[in-house]
């Protein structure tokens, strides 16, 4: 990218000094006659070299020197060994920097692009996880206490076996069961959530510069996972029924993957669920170009419309092709940081051992628990209750967003069958950066899209959860992002007539 290079050069040779502020993306999009998400993504990608650092309320400003593009590691490494050789006197505090790994390296930048939420933000729509009204406390608790005073309640304080707990792996291989899916014992491990097992795969599979197909957008922290291993992002887009397959096969065949990692049901972000036949035939593409499926089914049991559709790793079995993940914490609650694995038994055995590298077992007290909330018929109980409820608060959002959004034009949004999370696009060349900035004064925050993009696009999107508010909360929280936007929007306009006053910036947090 030419304004990345020329920023380098700039700090290369001396024009630009550390803390030296640079101009804002308006200002530069305007004198350079680019678009302010073109200026955006530059900025982005300074940052996570190292260059540059933005902070709200201040500006951007040069960082550092950074690291040179075609020796990223000569400057930390050359440091260390030159001190050490010559036994010379070095400052009292450890330089650090010349002994992090490659694997911080490639999470540096990722760092840079999360926004800092505070609990002076107001209603939010940012986060991922279950509405805490409907924890099932009193449950567990009962179930506790039942556990403990029986006599065989010391087995809640054993290591449990590396693969996770039988009993509670035999309940997981019924729970599947009534799904459709057909798992073994030797074909599944028990996980400390969902993320591990993203974590697992990615340390078995990927070596530096390996290429990964993932759905563009797609989740972040899987994004951060295989990143941070060096491995090379090849995003597919989707449309209505999925995970663009034309675009899938040209990767394959030009860059051989190692494998592909997708959410058929209500992907994060954008909610969408693959439909049956771009299943059948991402199965039969992969299976073609030999190539595994990493399937992520982290909210399936979040379902609030139709008959949930047979998971990949059903529809595959006999092939050894799919590896398929779940978690309880998307429905349950996330302090049961309880999750599975199921695949071929033989790369089963390699993840097993990965695992045992990692934590040892999965925690015993939260195995032996669920297993008894499986057991007394209390998760679909749950699930009918907590389904009947974010139906409603997903609805209420929507209702919210016709409402509130009808006299702005560009503002879309898809309507998922299930899960958390609402996605919007705004019309290109808007920034969900600047909007969250005017929506923090309105006290009321979002998680910006392009955290979801390989390279820091979709500037223009934003996720929203719609199951940890009710719905009264809700509909007042999107009339705060309505005031919001129009705000912002008086405001583009305003600086495109040369009339307005400086972006509102809301103190003690740190946006890229």
């Amino acid at each position: 990218m030419r304004i990345v290079e020329s920023v380098r050069s700039a700090i290369d040779s001396g024009y630009l000094s550390i803390g030296d502020k640079l101009p804002t993306n308006r200002e530069l999009s305007s004198f350079l006659k680019v678009d302010r998400s073109t200026v955006a993504r530059a900025y982005l990608e300074l940052s996570r070299l190292g260059l540059i650092d933005s902070q709200v309320g201040r500006g951007t400003y040069v960082s550092a020197k950074g690291k040179p593009a075609d020796a990223p590691w000569q400057y930390s490494r050359t440091a260390v060994k030159t001190g050490a050789e010559a036994g010379s006197k070095v400052d009292s505090k450890l330089d650090w920097n010349g002994r992090y790994s490659r694997y911080v390296d490639g999470l540096s930048g990722l760092i840079n692009r999360l926004p800092h939420y505070g609990e002076g933000d107001g209603i939010s729509f940012a986060g991922g996880i279950p509405a805490q009204d409907f924890y099932p406390s009193a449950e567990f608790k009962k179930i506790v206490h039942s556990i403990l005073d029986s006599e065989s309640g010391d087995r809640m304080f054993d290591y449990s076996p590396f693969n996770g707990e039988p009993a509670l792996r035999q309940s997981v291989i019924n729970h599947l069961g009534a799904k459709g899916m057909t798992v073994k014992a030797d074909e599944l491990l028990i996980l400390s959530g969902s993320q591990q097992g993203i974590d697992l795969v990615a340390n078995l599979l990927i070596d530096p510069g390996d290429a990964v197909i993932v759905e563009e957008p797609t989740y972040f922290w899987a994004i951060s996972n295989f990143k941070a291993r060096q491995a090379r992002l090849m995003g597919c887009s989707h449309d209505e029924e999925g995970i663009n397959l034309s675009e899938v096969e040209n990767a394959l065949r030009r860059h051989a993957p190692k494998f592909i990692y997708v959410m058929p049901n209500n992907q994060n972000p954008t909610g969408l669920t693959m439909s049956l036949n771009r299943r059948r035939a991402l199965i039969d593409l992969c299976e073609r170009f030999n190539t595994p499926i990493l399937e992520d089914d982290y909210s399936g049991d979040l379902c609030y419309e139709g008959e949930p559709l047979p998971s990949l790793y059903s529809l595959s079995q006999g092939k050894d092709l799919v590896m398929y993940q779940g978690t309880f914490s998307k429905a349950l609650c996330p302090g049961v940081r309880l999750g599975w694995l199921a695949g071929p038994p033989h790369v089963l055995e390699k993840l097993s051992f990965a695992k045992r590298t990692s934590d040892l077992a999965t925690n015993t007290m939260a195995q032996v628990i669920l297993n008894e909330f499986l057991l007394r018929g209390l998760y679909q109980e749950h699930l009918a209750r907590v389904n009947s409820v974010y139906k409603r608060r997903r609805d209420a959002m929507v209702a919210s967003l016709e409402k509130e959004f009808k006299s702005f034009p560009g503002v879309e949004f898809l309507v998922p069958t299930g899960g958390l999370f609402l996605w919007v696009s705004l019309p290109s060349g808007l920034s969900n950066r600047e909007l969250l900035n005017f929506a923090r004064n309105e006290k009321v925050v979002f998680s910006p899209g392009d955290l979801c993009f390989c390279e820091g696009d979709g500037l223009n999107y934003l996720r929203l959860c719609f199951i940890q508010n009710d719905e009264a909360t809700t509909r007042s929280g999107i009339a705060r992002l309505a005031g919001a936007y129009k705000k912002y929007l008086d405001y583009v306009n305003a600086t495109a007539s040369g009339l307005a006053s400086e972006s509102p910036r809301a103190s003690n947090h740190v946006l890229i």
